[in-house]
This record gives C-alpha cells, structure tokens and sequence, in this order.
C-alpha cells in the first residue's frame, strides 16, 4: 500500500490525539515523511521487521529546533528487537509534541510498506 495509504491514517491519529489547531504542523510533518520514506525509512522497517507487520510509532520533539525523533518497532518483539529510531531534522519548527518519550501517544501503523 505504502505512504499515501497510511499517510491519511497517520494525519488523522495525529488530529485526534493533538487536535484540529495543529493541522498544519502534522500535515508538515508528514509531508517531511513523505520525502524519506521509500528511500530510507521503509528500507530500514523491512530490513528490521519484514513486509507484512504491524508498527508502533511514537514521535517527540528532539533536543534541537525543528528536529522529531520518529521511533518505530513491532509489538510482537518489542522485547526481542530494537526499535528503529529516525531523527528527522527538516520537521516543522513550531512542535506541539512532547519533549520526553514516555509522553508521546503510541499510534498503529497499517499497510506502511
């Protein structure tokens, strides 16, 4: 299915879990996603876990302005494998995300391959 498919899902977990006033900083977001994802991010997701999984994602703010840290595993290893970490450094500067990764929603990604 790839980006486009999961793409719309993830904007509209995004709306629900920081609301509708942040449109555009996750509509940004994505976009940012857009520009890497074949090439690195769903290269290093199957290499990782394979075509067909389910994923977890969380994002928080990084350390530097304008920088989210996107981390992604599959909940049926979490204990058995890492998670792949991916700093995203062209993300929107104006971040509602929280700082601190215990406070970031986990969100379901389907059909990301």
């Amino acid at each position: 299915m790839g980006f486009f498919t999961w793409g719309g899902s993830l904007i509209d977990q995004f709306i629900v879990w920081l609301g509708e006033k942040f449109r555009r900083f996750i509509e940004a977001l994505v976009n940012a996603l857009q520009k890497i994802w074949e090439t690195v991010v769903a290269t290093a997701l199957i290499a990782a876990f394979g075509l067909f999984a389910t994923l977890y994602v969380i994002f928080y703010a990084g350390a530097m302005l304008g920088e989210t840290i996107m981390e992604i595993w599959d909940p049926r290893y979490a204990n058995s494998k890492s998670s792949q970490v991916f700093k995203l450094k062209q993300a929107p500067q104006e971040s509602p995300l929280p700082t601190y990764r215990e406070e970031a929603k986990v969100l379901e990604l389907e059909d990301w391959s």
